[in-house]
């Protein structure tokens, strides 16, 4: 099959139209659900779906048509990682998916299997590959690693270990877990950490402080780079930039600029993906503030954009991975973290509450996430404590 290019609504039609079509002489063609498994497997490779046999190596999984014309899934762009040689999906009905052999061939599995592939021909390229099976002609189904990735309503406590100084107001990591850091309200500073097992609170060790700009600092963040450090402060209501010659390593930053808060009492910050959009969260007016920024990640070409009312006294802001999803922390009382969902991603007008968690101390002031979502970091300075939870189960299955 060669590939095209479908850009409205007609071509989608007559994309979706030769799809029906295929599927029916799919159906026309083979007489039994093991050779439909086989045609499956063959129109994920993007191999020709009117004759030949699927393959995997030398291992024929399904007859299609004439068998002299052989339908290699690796030489078709299906990268096969052969490390399953039992089911490994108990709710893929028997005899209707793929299972590893443990040598580098399919077979049909009785209680169900997968395979890693990357490319399925005329259903959506998955990129990076994932794992995959196919039930029949119409059910083609993929792992997604990352479902339930920052999803507080699967966090679980871990451990919990003392912060570096008292009165801690915020928590962030570097982009490899191998450096924490802290602000100390009480001291003017923020401190690193050096963690010898990555996003691992119980391994990390005092590295280096510098005095903060602000003298009642509260929030911190960087740029993608760690070339760039943020903080703010209630003292005199500004965000501060620093430059850092040394990325993430704090004690090279040197203070470039500040402006003026949307709060009288800015406590978290955070960004969007590319600095476009910087965010701000105000305990007195217990709003969440957007800006828009024209230089990346320069905070003086920011400009106020709008704001939204937040849950409870907020302390607090944290995206998940790609703007999906907005954490916010609230020392109301007893402590939560809440979840907003957002229809158009860092658009903050598009937030709506999900779900809401306690958190594990009732006076939680800041939260970091880890790479991927897997672990949520909390700092309190009730008992000046780090605590650490794990984001699980993730990872499911999902139908194209």
């Amino acid at each position: 099959m060669t590939e095209e290019s479908y850009t409205d609504d007609a071509d989608v039609s007559n994309l979706e139209t030769r799809i029906d079509e295929l599927e029916e002489t799919i159906r026309k063609m083979l007489p039994s659900r093991r050779e439909a498994l086989g045609m499956g497997v063959a129109g994920l490779a993007g191999a020709s779906l009117m004759s030949g046999t699927a393959s995997a190596g030398s291992a024929q999984v399904g007859t299609i048509g004439d068998s002299s014309n052989l339908v290699d899934l690796v030489a078709e762009d299906v990268t096969i990682t052969d490390t399953l040689n039992t089911a490994s999906l108990a709710s893929a009905p028997a005899g209707e998916a793929l299972l590893s052999d443990g040598n580098g061939n399919l077979q049909f599995g009785a209680a169900g299997g997968v395979e890693e592939v990357s490319t399925f021909g005329n259903l959506p390229a998955i990129d990076p590959p994932q794992l995959a099976y196919v039930v029949d002609e119409d059910q083609y189904y993929h792992s997604n690693p990352t479902l339930g990735a920052y999803d507080i309503g699967k966090a679980s406590f871990q451990t919990s270990v003392n912060t570096n100084s008292g009165a801690p107001f915020d928590v962030t990591w570097n982009n490899d877990g191998t450096k924490l850091y802290e602000v100390a309200f009480s001291a003017s500073q923020i401190t690193q950490l050096d963690v010898s097992t990555a996003f691992d609170i119980t391994t990390a060790s005092f590295d280096t402080s510098i005095s903060s700009q602000d003298a009642k600092p509260r929030g911190i963040a960087f740029n993608n780079d760690g070339t760039k450090l943020y903080e703010t402060g209630d003292g005199s209501a500004n965000i501060y930039e620093y430059d850092l010659t040394t990325a993430f390593d704090i004690s090279t930053a040197s203070f470039v600029t500040s402006i003026n808060s949307q709060d009288s009492a800015p406590e978290g910050i955070a960004w969007n993906n590319n600095g476009t959009k910087l965010y701000e969260v105000g305990l007195v007016s217990e709003k969440i503030y957007q800006y828009e920024v024209t230089t990346a990640f320069d905070i003086s070409t920011a400009s106020f954009s709008t704001s939204i009312n937040t849950e409870g006294r907020p302390t607090d802001i944290e995206w998940n991975d790609d703007g999906s999803l907005l954490h916010q922390t609230d020392n109301d009382t007893t402590g939560k973290i809440h979840q907003y969902t957002l229809s158009t991603k860092f658009d903050i007008t598009t937030a709506s509450l999900s779900k809401s968690i306690d958190a594990q101390d009732s006076n939680v002031l800041g939260i970091a996430w880890n790479d991927d979502g897997s672990a949520l970091y909390e700092v309190s300075n009730n008992g000046d404590k780090f605590y650490q939870s794990t984001i699980s189960p993730i990872g499911g299955w999902v139908e194209f």
